[in-house]
């Protein structure tokens, strides 16, 4: 149907006003940027704060760029793809209460592509690059060890936190310290097992 529309389209700035109305009764009016909108769970890219991908919203920790994006006041909704089990959305969803975004869920199948979730405005943006950086290529770049970056989320030793806090302290809302009753209990530092 749709290499209909277009063949009785044609070019749209070329018809006449009669012809315009006719299209558009039969097949709805043209759609802007579809294939960017599909890209973005209906979104414009331009409208976009920020964005993961699906493997990035699977992951345990949460990202710290839509925690940010959320807290910006040009910040409007998070939408996040139906694609991805409800247990990985759940802490990004409760973000955005905490910060008295709404949140909707897109399932349609016209919205099939990598972005998982997103922060997105009513108004455009312009965000550049609105891809978040793999979390652990980022941290890595920054001088964390590995197995810092995949002690998260959960609980380090004192070196290892003081670590985070140099480099990335954003990024202490995915790690605790261990405490006296941990190592205690027998809870070890996962950077360092020995």
């Amino acid at each position: 149907m749709e290499k209909e529309f277009s063949k009785i389209t044609g070019s749209w700035n070329n018809k006449s006003e009669l012809e315009k109305t006719i299209a558009a009764g039969v097949y709805g009016a043209p759609e802007l940027k579809p294939d960017e909108k599909s890209a973005f769970l209906g979104e414009f890219k331009e409208r976009v704060l920020r964005a993961l991908t699906k493997a990035q919203v699977e992951e345990n920790t949460v990202y710290v760029e839509i925690v940010l994006a959320l807290q910006d006041k040009r910040a409007a909704r998070l939408i996040y793809s139906g694609d991805i089990d409800y247990r990985y959305v759940d802490k990004y969803v409760k973000l955005s209460r905490k910060y008295g975004k709404p949140y909707t869920i897109r399932q349609d199948q016209k919205y099939k592509s990598d972005i998982g979730l997103l922060v997105a405005s009513n108004e455009a943006v312009d965000a550049g690059a609105v891809v978040a950086v793999n979390r652990e290529e980022r941290l890595t770049r920054l001088g964390l060890p590995l197995p810092v970056i995949k002690a998260a989320p959960g609980k380090v030793c004192d070196e290892c936190y003081a670590l985070i806090e140099q480099a990335a302290p954003e990024e202490l809302m995915n790690y605790e310290r261990l405490t006296f009753f941990d190592r205690l209990a027998g809870e070890k530092c996962p950077a360092h097992p020995d």
